[in-house]
């Protein structure tokens, strides 16, 4: 090939070395042109291609340059040659999206990198498809090797002569796709050849490469079978809308894997975008269009907060707790802060002074609760249809009177009389059993209800009004004092603690450089990487037979051909005992105990007035349960006259 090519205005451009390679051509530096490279096939364009970058290049502006390496002019052997290629913007310090969003290479190459900014690339990645669907393109092959972002969040799409063109009506198709980025309805095509796609295909890319950004990696239809037919291949579960997420995913046959960033971390206004995205109602043509994501992402990036703990903990302010606290706690780290400093300062806190401030607080005096059995009531008479145990004993003494007149009249009837008398006292006493039976269980029925409703305000009252709910509370301050006088001793233990750990975090962090992605490991291809990843094991420090055990596909075989590779990284590893406890370790100790000590400081200074504002709300809470509990004493008291009669 000539080291001079020319552009379709007739210029000359020198061509420099080959910086890329792909199945389609390569890409080569351009000398005379700094912010530009050169994309040449390695087999000539067919006609068709040619209309297609020839219509692109001439059309390229301002806003498609800004998220698109989009070719700006063709080149040609001769001039009005053929197209053998194109110029297009430079790439440069710049990775794949997955490089940002996994966890495992986050740490390596983004170590500073936090939500914030993931939410950033996010909302930029949106952006982009805002951009080519508002010149009326389709991006077709959505795929995490297509979005390059910078250390500045920003985003640009490469290989965008593949995309779907419409170039004034004539449409020039994209004929390629991933598996794992195809939307349901399309997984049953053999091939896009021919097939026109539509911005509500791509929706569905774009919210998978959100939920990947915004989720550590992890696949949306990607989690734990409940059901057998379910996780056995990530583009049959993807085609039945098996979205582990789903607010009905028990129904869909999957729940989310474990240790997972839980969907709730997001607000649901943004949790509904991604139901409807994933579900059959997106199917429909009514997925969130990418101009619906930047603008829920934009109001989201000023609804956030950062945690006390760590500047690296940044997360919705809906949330009342961290979220990635909660995570470390299970022993999943998203983000490690490496570039804060323990500095010692003085905070002005003196526990003694402040638990002073504690034991002057007096509790709230005594609520005298209104007891049922100093309440005098009248019972319910019983219904009219029910006799009262007067009128038992009236049908009682006629038959007595009766059986004596006949032992009376005729003495050798005696023992016909007594028999005669014993069945009628029983039947005198059964008169109006059956009614007296249905009436004795609403009456249990009303005591029952009356009980629960009067122990309710009971517990109410001694939680809420009384000394009970405030001795409750000091126990918590008693607790977090103790908590704060451990805590020298604690961080003590864990400094001493890194020189007997420290070859197994010397191999923790040399395995965390070895990842499975780029790994050529027998048996283990794309798909099953892709579902390892979504369980979180993304190198070879992850690695352990229950994790790999809990992943769909994985039995014992392939688990030991994982724990096999692992073992061969593990056997170059070289302990550094000269490094065992290094200062950065014993910042990260003092940092962690740093920001606990503050939390603690600031709980117990906060407990007088915590204290006092519960006196006060008791006091409040005396007077409006005063009336409510009369009420139920008297209820309860009524409904055990009323029973007592029957």
């Amino acid at each position: 090939m000539s080291k001079t090519l020319y552009t379709s205005k007739g210029n000359p451009v020198g061509i420099g070395r080959e910086i890329g390679k792909g199945g389609e051509g390569s890409v080569f530096e351009v000398p005379s042109l700094a912010n530009q490279v050169a994309k040449i096939y390695h087999k000539a364009p067919d006609s068709k291609k040619q209309a297609k970058l020839s219509f692109m290049s001439s059309t390229a502006d301002a806003a498609l340059l800004k998220y698109v390496a989009w070719p700006q002019e063709t080149l040609h052997l001769v001039p009005g040659g053929p197209v053998l290629g194109f110029l297009m913007p430079k790439v440069s310090s710049r990775d794949p999206v997955h490089m940002v969003y996994s966890p495992a290479h986050r740490r390596q190459g983004y170590p500073k990198a936090a939500w914030d900014f993931l939410l950033h690339v996010a909302r930029n990645i949106a952006s982009s498809f805002e951009t080519v669907h508002g010149h009326g393109h389709i991006i077709g092959d959505v795929n995490q090797n297509s979005f390059m972002v910078g250390r500045d969040s920003t985003v640009v799409l490469i290989d965008s002569d593949s995309f779907q063109v419409n170039a004034k009506g004539t449409l020039h198709l994209c004929e390629v796709g991933v598996p794992h980025f195809t939307p349901p309805e399309l997984q049953s095509l053999s091939s896009f050849n021919g097939f026109t796609r539509t911005t509500n295909h791509d929706n569905f890319g774009l919210a998978l490469l959100l939920f990947h950004v915004l989720f550590g990696g992890r696949h949306p239809y990607s989690g734990v079978p409940q059901r057998s037919g379910v996780g056995d291949a990530l583009e049959n579960d993807i085609k039945n809308f098996r979205y582990a997420y789903a607010r009905d995913n028990q129904a869909r046959g999957f729940s989310p894997p474990p240790r997972s960033i839980p969907i709730s971390a997001l607000p649901a206004p943004l949790e509904s975008m991604f139901h409807q995205a994933f579900t059959e109602q997106g199917a429909t043509g009514a997925r969130p269009s990418a101009q619906q994501w930047v603008a829920s992402l934009d109001a989201l990036r000023t609804h956030l907060r950062k945690c006390s703990a760590s500047s690296m903990h940044v997360y919705p302010d809906h949330l009342s707790t961290c979220p990635w606290c909660a995570l470390e706690r299970q022993g999943v780290v998203y983000f490690v802060d490496l570039g804060a400093t323990y500095t010692p300062t003085p905070s002005g806190f003196v526990l003694t002074r402040a638990w002073a401030l504690i034991e002057a607080v007096p509790a709230p005096p005594q609520y005298n609760i209104p007891q049922p059995a100093g309440i005098s009531v009248t019972p319910k008479r019983l219904p009219n249809n029910i006799p009262g145990d007067g009128t038992v004993v009236f049908y009682r003494i006629i038959v007595v009177a009766i059986a004596i007149a006949v032992v009376g009249a005729v003495p050798g009837l005696m023992l016909f009389a007594l028999i005669g008398g014993l069945f009628g006292w029983a039947m005198a006493g059964n008169a109006g059993s059956t009614e007296r039976g249905v009436e004795r269980e609403n009456r249990r029925k009303s005591l029952e209800t009356a009980r629960q409703n009067y122990e309710s305000l009971v517990a109410s009252a001694k939680r809420d009004a009384g000394p009970d709910g405030f001795h409750a509370r000091k126990v918590q301050l008693v607790n977090l004092k103790e908590e704060y006088e451990r805590l020298p001793v604690e961080e003590k233990k864990e400094i001493d603690k890194l020189q007997l750990t420290a070859q197994q975090r010397q191999m923790q962090s040399f395995l965390e450089k070895f990842f499975i992605d780029s790994a050529n490991i027998s048996g283990i291809g794309p798909t099953r990487k892709a579902a390892l990843s979504s369980f979180g094991i993304e190198t070879a420090a992850d690695v352990n037979r229950n994790r790999v055990m809990q992943v769909r596909g994985f039995g014992e075989a392939l688990t030991s051909t994982l724990l096999d590779w692992r073992a061969s990284c593990e056997r170059r590893f070289k302990f550094n005992p000269a490094a065992a406890a290094s200062p950065l370790d014993k910042n990260a100790i003092h940092i962690k105990f740093a920001a606990k000590r503050a939390t603690l400081e600031s709980s117990l200074s906060a407990g007088p007035a915590e204290l006092q504002k519960f006196c006060q709300s008791a006091m409040a809470q005396q007077t409006k349960l005063k009336p409510l509990l009369e009420a139920a004493a008297r209820q309860v008291a009524q409904a055990e006259a009323d029973l007592r009669v029957v």
